[in-house]
């Protein structure tokens, strides 16, 4: 095939396959019931069991772009998509904790793998022009948009077939993962096969590549203020529902409302480009603050005893603020990450943005980990919201003059790898 028919090809592929593989559909609603009603797992094994997926991400993320490296980008998407198969296999057939921290490290070793060829690929299969930038993200924000309102309606089908039977949402999530699995083979490599014999001459291109990206002041930004935007994301996960908990809603009543919260995501996702128009520089900023003081505000009508049904309003607008930030985030921090990045560069830089996304959310996970287990869910979560607007303010402080920079405004070496 002719270059502009592959590239028109996987672009319009790929926001079909992100929004079925991005993550796992029909299975966070019930995974942990299905692990402790139905396998009979304690509680704090499946926290060991969480800390051990936390690890493997750590461990997995050099493999994976070495993987990578002497294969090719759709190859190791097929392999990702694969490993996630045989980890719902595994949790489906699981007998005890050996199982599900093998199936663990399957999954982690799939997403690593995921997480770098697919933003990798789409990034490659888009021309060389001025609007690359703004092309990956409106079709990365299609993607994620697509996504986060399937997860919605997942969220509450999920939970009424887990009443029928507990296995049923397990099932549908691997059949979605299977289709996705099916949609990675359609993509074609979008770069001519490279002889990559010499093994040695990769591993050096590899550690040249890596010192690159920790010598850019530009990358150095983005990749920390993801570790902590991304730590957040993952303790806020858990704290969110023990924080709505309090207010004694039914089950029924807070699928819905994750459920609306995640559509709300799904829109801000779609919407990125009128943020960062609106923003520009400062849109990392606005994102930072926003989701740290929306953890400070939705705990006020608990401190200030307001009527529950205030309080619940309360909650509800500042989670509605964290849940647009995620969704804007999750797109345009790929979109900076990849501006100036071709591809013998961009799957390294996602490798280490992800490597220190899953140390930072390993780090501070274990300490709020700890602090919940000290004070209760409002407490805890006015002292996630007070330690990372502090991180925050560091990371922006750092940002400043490394980001939203014309090209002409960065020294070569931080544009040497531009595509345009």
């Amino acid at each position: 095939m002719e270059t502009s028919k592959i590239c028109k090809h996987n672009m319009k592929l790929y926001p079909i396959y992100r929004t079925l593989s991005f993550d796992f559909l029909f299975f966070y609603t019930i995974n942990i019931l299905f692990l402790t009603q139905i396998k009979h797992i304690n509680v704090s094994d499946i926290l060991l069991i969480d800390s051990f997926y936390s690890l493997f991400g750590i461990v997995f993320q050099i493999p994976a772009s070495i993987i990578l490296e002497k294969t090719n980008r759709k190859k190791s998407m097929i392999l990702g998509n694969l490993l996630n198969c045989i980890y719902l296999i595994l949790i489906i057939y699981s007998k005890n904790i050996i199982h599900l921290i093998l199936a663990e490290m399957i999954c982690a070793f799939g997403f690593a793998l995921k997480d770098i060829s697919s933003p990798s690929l789409l990034n490659e299969s888009i021309p060389t022009t001025k609007r690359r930038s703004e092309i990956f993200a409106k079709l990365n924000g299609k993607a994620m948009s697509g996504y986060y309102i399937l997860n919605a309606i997942s969220l509450i089908i999920s939970g009424i077939l887990y009443n029928i039977n507990g296995y049923i949402p397990l099932i549908l999530s691997l059949i979605i993962t299977l289709i996705s699995f099916l949609l990675s083979t359609c993509f074609i490599e979008p770069l001519e096969n490279v002889n990559k014999t010499n093994s040695i001459k990769e591993d050096i291109n590899l550690k040249e590549s890596f010192k690159f990206i920790l010598s850019s002041g530009r990358l150095k930004s983005l990749i920390l203020f993801s570790s902590i935007m991304t730590a957040l994301i993952y303790i806020l996960a858990s704290t969110e529902i023990y924080l709505i908990e309090e207010l004694h809603l039914s089950s029924s009543i807070i699928g819905i409302i994750f459920a609306v919260l995640c559509i709300i995501s799904g829109i801000a996702a779609k919407k990125q480009d009128i943020f960062h128009k609106t923003f520009k520089s400062k849109s990392l900023t606005v994102l930072g603050l926003a989701i740290s003081i929306s953890c400070i505000t939705s705990t006020l009508g608990f401190f200030f005893n307001f009527p529950s049904v205030i309080t619940l309003l309360i909650v509800l607008i500042s989670f509605t603020i964290k849940y647009i930030t995620t969704g804007l985030f999750n797109v345009l921090i790929v979109k900076y990450l990849s501006n100036f990045a071709n591809g013998k560069i961009d799957s390294k830089i996602y490798t280490i943005q992800i490597l220190s996304n899953s140390i930072f959310s390993a780090i501070l996970g274990s300490l709020g980990s700890i602090v919940v287990n000290y004070l209760n869910a409002y407490k805890s979560m006015l002292a996630f919201g007070i330690i990372f607007l502090i991180l925050f303010t560091i990371s922006i402080i750092y940002m400043k003059n490394k980001l939203g920079l014309q090209p002409h405004e960065y020294p070569n070496n931080e544009i040497k790898y531009s595509k345009v």
